[in-house]
């Protein structure tokens, strides 16, 4: 079994040295602990745990900016352990990037577990993040390949195919995407406009 590695992120509620002495007993090496500050994100690319700990009695809004802050510039999953049930903290929680929401106090032996349970969910939800980025840029890029072949018919009464056949050219002669093309195409040509 793999150590993990963890930064616990005190929101100084006192119950932090019972959750790293139960981490201690699960295997959980804490490689630091630390309070929440705005330099959060910067602390963790330093430390680079496995995984990041925040231990709060109630999440405040300001926690949960400190979150979703790290949870989109830092590749770690956060876990977040707390006595709050709310059902609009754990929402705001789950909607700011953390990929478990643990309340009340929780044994030695199902910690391990639901790290790697945290972990997991965070690789999906990562997956599915960049394969919705690619799928929004292929159609950036559609839109934007379609815009320059109608600015090359116009300018140079060419037609659709001969419109793409040269865009294409350009892109592979210029060894860059094609949609980098249509956009130098379609910049010009507001430029030009201007």
């Amino acid at each position: 079994m793999t150590v993990l590695t963890v930064m616990l992120v005190n929101d100084g509620s006192g119950k932090a040295a019972a959750l790293k002495e139960a981490l201690t007993q699960a295997g959980v090496r804490v490689i630091a602990e630390v309070e929440v500050s705005l330099r959060l994100g910067e602390m963790i690319d330093s430390i680079r745990p496995d995984i990041v700990l925040i231990d709060s009695d109630a999440p405040s809004r300001d926690m949960l900016e400190h979150v979703c802050v790290v949870s989109a510039h830092s590749e770690r999953p956060v876990v977040m352990f707390t006595d709050d049930t709310r059902r609009d903290t754990i929402r705001a929680a789950l909607a700011a990037g953390v990929a478990a929401y643990v309340v009340g106090d929780v044994v030695p032996e199902r910690i391990q577990p639901l790290l790697e349970v945290a972990i997991e969910r965070y690789s999906l939800d990562k997956e599915r993040r960049e394969e919705m980025d690619d799928m929004r840029q292929r159609l950036a890029d559609r839109q934007v390949v379609e815009k320059a072949k109608g600015l090359l018919m116009q300018m140079k009464g060419i037609g659709e195919d001969e419109a793409y056949r040269q865009l294409r050219e350009r892109a592979m002669k210029s060894q860059k995407k094609l949609g980098d093309v249509a956009r130098e195409v379609v910049e010009l040509a507001n430029w030009l406009k201007g």
